[in-house]
């Protein structure tokens, strides 16, 4: 048998490689194509069905135009129907870091908008009609890459969990009024420090959901998902109240340098961020 040369050789293993690559690379191709469908959609939407804030039960807050969605979500063919099947075709094992965790919070936040528009009108998240227990975190809001995932799961077993940042928690919305204001944009992997920091200086500098201070009574009311999750922010910062101050406007920051303060909570409003809520 005539021995191959070395050219012959080269050649041989390059075509193998093309050869037997070429479905693997073709699979990673798709998947990445998939998650930026995904994004791609979920912008558009948000940025088609969101709304500058609004006054509902004396909150001011971002919302939804949910009416409006729910009317197109019918069409089969809708831009919603579009972004849940990009989502259900996405294999998240193939992202990593920032963009992992944007993708996971988006995961989240159209779930959460999922829960609300396949049942609307609802006037909460909490609704019965969501939920007979009123806890609608436990039940199946999307499908990810053939799986079934709840609110629940996404954010305590996979954001935190993974990624350790207590700012997840106000980044994931619970469509409420006295969440923080939605963006009008999807959290993008290359933007999302960006994303994060802006939201919650937003939110706290908003007096009546994120932070209030009064200095004349020494009072310092902050948003319940502080208190909720307090041992979380505990371990991050030491307290509330340091996790909070960089995020608080900087005259605030200043005073609370010299004095004391007495830690309230907002109640919580579940009423959704709907733009049909809003106070007449």
């Amino acid at each position: 048998m005539m021995a191959r040369s070395p050219r012959s050789l080269f050649l041989v293993v390059l075509l193998a490689v093309f050869v037997f690559g070429l479905p693997l690379w073709s699979s990673q191709v798709a998947q990445g194509a998939d998650h930026e469908t995904f994004h791609a959609r979920y912008d558009r939407l948000l940025r088609t069905y969101w709304r500058p804030p609004v006054v509902i039960h004396g909150i001011t807050t971002t919302v939804l135009d949910y009416a409006a969605l729910k009317r197109d979500a019918d069409a089969p063919d809708s831009l919603y129907r579009q972004t849940l099947e990009a989502l259900s075709q996405v294999d998240p094992e193939r992202l990593a870091g920032e963009e992992a965790k944007a993708f996971w919070i988006n995961a989240y936040n159209i779930g959460a908008i999922r829960l609300i528009v396949d049942h609307y009108p609802v006037d909460s998240i909490r609704s019965l009609k969501i939920s007979l227990l009123k806890y609608p975190w436990s039940k199946k809001a999307v499908t990810i890459g053939g799986r079934a995932y709840s609110l629940r799961q996404i954010e305590k077993d996979i954001l935190l969990p993974r990624f350790g940042d207590p700012r997840i928690v106000f980044a994931v919305s619970c469509a409420a009024v006295s969440c923080p204001d939605r963006i009008p944009e999807a959290f993008s992997g290359a933007r999302l420090e960006r994303q994060l920091e802006q939201l919650l200086r937003d939110f706290f500098a908003n007096p009546t959901k994120g932070a209030r201070l009064d200095r004349r009574r020494g009072v310092l009311t902050l948003s319940w998902i502080l208190k909720k999750d307090a041992a979380l922010f505990e371990r991050h910062a030491g307290s509330v109240l340091e996790f909070v101050r960089p995020y608080l406007p900087g005259e605030d920051r200043s005073w609370l340098r010299e004095h004391s303060v007495e830690i309230r909570y907002f109640e919580h409003d579940w009423t959704v961020n709907d733009l049909a809520q809003a106070d007449n």
